[in-house]
């Protein structure tokens, strides 16, 4: 369902679920052998790995995706214009209805935008506003998001409000537990993909509040006992604890 703020609109959904742990979490992480080079795990369309992301780097996406949501949600003046602006500043896809003057008050909004939008890079790393911040947070802790999805009102969506499907094994999750509560987002296992832990937030407002309050309260990788060694599997040295 949606809800409308003044002459703004916003997709929003209640899922009924819990930030309760499911007792069917498996609290599956893969080792590092397990992690292909050039694709993501768990048979999802289109994904790609998201792997040891620093505080600052995680910091700097969601900081982004705030300012983005705020203008999106400023200029949307219909769901149709809201997954237009929103496509734009995540991949760069440039609508009829983006042409001219709209576009334009994007660059008033966001300074950092081209003039040309033909030059726009994305800074969400090709994912979808409002879960891009929250995978890349749960890559700094050492989780392993495979999948998300901001939400979508077309009439068969993939999620019909902002989801996360990671890897994450107990004491993660547990120590999530307390900062989904505060944010009003909650955990559910997929019974097709019930390896995987997915993080459901209302809105795309409120799983951008939870990535930014893990990334708060996350201070140094003591914080939990196992992490996995990129470095097996090309990537960079893992951020200083």
């Amino acid at each position: 369902m949606t809800v409308e703020r003044g002459d703004r609109m916003i997709l929003r959904g209640n899922s009924g679920n819990s930030s309760e742990i499911p007792q069917e979490a498996a609290f599956w992480v893969p080792s590092e052998h397990e992690i292909p080079e050039d694709e993501g795990i768990g048979f999802f369309q289109d994904v790609w790995m998201i792997l040891g992301v620093s505080p600052q780097d995680a910091l700097a996406v969601v900081s982004t995706e705030q300012k983005y949501i705020s203008v999106t949600d400023t200029l949307s003046s219909s769901l149709l214009l809201f997954e237009q602006i929103s496509k734009l500043l995540e991949s760069g896809e440039v609508g009829d209805s983006l042409e001219g003057n709209l576009y334009g008050e994007l660059v008033k909004h966001i300074t950092e935008l081209p003039e040309d939008p033909d030059e726009y890079v994305s800074p969400l790393d090709g994912l979808d506003l409002g879960v891009s911040g929250l995978t890349h947070a749960l890559s700094t802790i050492g989780g392993v998001p495979v999948a998300s999805c901001r939400g979508h009102a077309t009439q068969n969506p993939w999620a019909r409000q902002p989801v996360v499907f990671a890897a994450l094994d107990e004491e993660r999750a547990h120590w999530l537990k307390p900062l989904l509560s505060a944010t009003g987002c909650s955990f559910y296992v997929d019974p097709e993909r019930s390896e995987f832990l997915a993080i459901e937030a209302p809105s795309i407002i409120e799983s951008n509040r939870l990535a930014a309050l893990i990334l708060e309260k996350f201070s140094k990788r003591t914080h939990f006992e196992r992490w996995l060694d990129l470095s097996k599997i090309g990537y960079p040295a893992d951020h200083d604890e």
